[in-house]
């Protein structure tokens, strides 16, 4: 998990880090904290989960980088947090996740901790598979679909495959989300990796093309769109 603090206030900056550091030590297994408080270039907001961002930066607006951020990542948390209370309703364009104001910051902090780990809860939650004897952890994030052969489940993920001995059935109940949706007979994908959807077929954010089941059209349509909405 990568989370970016974007201010070019630096002493203000480094307050953010402190409390981002203590409130997010109980729920991230792993994660770094990157402070940008200069040169606000697009290569900077190319990779993040999480951005912390002033919108009244001196060098370019906070609004322009959010909108940058949203085109290389659609699912990023974008938190603002600016002296500019007046900007809140300017700031729906790229939906941000929360508006932290300045001059009451630690209590505008503390609930968007509060608010990201229900959210992670939820969207990010850790799994825990048996596989081949040995316990095997991982966020639910990181699961892209799911393949079933026979009675057996290959997990597809960023950076390997897990074969794992299981139904769809106990798979799906084991994983427990309404992110995970069955496809199809053999296939059932994160929404959170989906970046396009047709009637017959989706395309994963990895390039992945994945066949949807006729009796699976319709409900996948409903998810995703309930998905989008959340």
């Amino acid at each position: 998990m990568l989370i970016k603090i974007v201010d070019d206030d630096q002493v203000f900056a480094k307050k953010i880090e402190r409390m981002v550091y203590d409130g997010f030590k109980d729920i991230f297994l792993d994660y770094s904290i990157d402070c940008i408080t200069s040169r606000f270039e697009d290569r900077y907001f190319e990779k993040g989960d999480i951005f912390f961002l002033d919108i009244d930066l001196k060098e370019k607006n906070g609004i322009k980088i959010a909108e940058e951020i949203r085109e290389n990542n659609s699912n990023a948390i974008i938190i603002f947090v600016s002296a500019m209370n007046d900007m809140i309703f300017d700031s729906l364009i790229v939906q941000p996740f929360y508006f932290i104001r300045k001059d009451n910051f630690d209590r505008d902090m503390k609930i968007a901790c509060t608010l990201i780990q229900k959210y992670i809860n939820k969207n990010h939650k850790i799994i825990t598979f048996d596989l081949n004897g040995r316990k095997t952890s991982m966020q639910l994030s990181d699961i892209i679909y799911l393949e079933s052969f026979l009675h057996e489940i290959t997990i597809h993920a960023p950076f390997n495959d897990y074969k794992y001995s299981s139904t769809f059935n106990k798979m799906m109940s084991l994983i427990n989300s309404t992110n995970i949706v069955r496809i199809h007979k053999s296939y059932a994908v994160n929404l959170f990796w989906v970046k396009e959807i047709y009637k017959e077929e989706l395309l994963l954010r990895n390039g992945v093309a994945l066949k949807i089941g006729k009796k699976y059209q319709q409900d996948v349509l409903a998810s995703y769109k309930e998905y989008l909405l959340k």
